[in-house]
């Protein structure tokens, strides 16, 4: 498509443009349309699983600090962690995983549509019934979380471990979401950054006095009510060493 355009700023007409472009299946218009219909519910729903993150921090300062010491004796303090990390830091693959559940950023997923009669739990469900599933109920739910209120990473590490929650937080059949693996590891990424840079530390106890469900709002994606918090940087010439990492 690159190749399209630039032939065009050249001025190339644009009948030829249109034979290009039928060429490749797509018009510049219709890959515009599908990369807007993808990208904005993605980071939607990255940046509502982030501030879960920092929530999680906040509220339970012991994972934060365990999280931290395995991101230190893997990266050290002269680098930031990177995705070859990823075998050597179980704990954060851990901690990315209980973001995902304490917390899903879609708590009732998308609508589907059952596509014949069925039965469940003793409910009726006709065909053509609109259906939505609710992941909210499947993360508090202590047939497949022990304390299930309770941020603890340590639950998958555990054997066997506790179920995984990219089963059900991503949706489900033809319609999951098509950028599952890019979003986990986007968390995991920036949670490790984050974590190697700094402590994160809430400066009211209001997250702390409310009842689990209180803590978060509840739309088409759940975030959480507050996040009053500083970020105190736990690295000496921190600035030029983020500035190294991302130049």
């Amino acid at each position: 498509m690159q190749e399209i355009d630039s032939k065009y700023g050249e001025g190339q007409d644009v009948q030829q443009r249109c034979d290009d472009e039928k060429a490749i299946g797509y018009s510049g218009l219709q890959i515009f349309f599908g990369k807007s219909f993808i990208l904005p519910p993605g980071l939607e729903t990255t940046e509502s699983t982030i501030q879960s993150f920092i929530c999680a921090m906040i509220l339970f300062p012991a994972v934060q600090k365990k999280a931290q010491a395995e991101i230190d004796r893997v990266a050290g303090s002269s680098r930031m962690p990177t995705f070859q990390d990823q075998p050597d830091l179980p704990f954060l693959h851990a901690v990315t995983l209980e973001t995902l559940r304490w917390n899903p950023a879609v708590t009732s997923g998308l609508p589907h549509v059952s596509r014949k009669d069925d039965v469940y739990d003793g409910y009726f469900i006709p065909k053509g019934t609109t259906v939505l599933a609710n992941a909210w109920g499947f993360t508090r739910n202590s047939r497949y979380y022990t304390n299930p209120s309770t941020f603890d990473p340590e639950r998958y590490l555990k054997q066997p471990p506790e179920l995984d929650p990219r089963e059900f937080v991503f949706g489900y059949g033809r319609r999951i979401c098509p950028g599952k693996d890019l979003a986990f590891q986007e968390v995991w990424i920036l949670a490790a950054s984050v974590l190697w840079a700094f402590d994160i530390v809430g400066v009211e106890d209001e997250l702390a006095s409310l009842a689990d469900e209180d803590r978060f709002s509840f739309g088409m994606t759940s975030r959480p009510t507050s996040l009053n918090c500083r970020f105190v940087p736990r690295r000496e010439g921190l600035k030029d060493k983020l500035a190294d990492a991302t130049a």
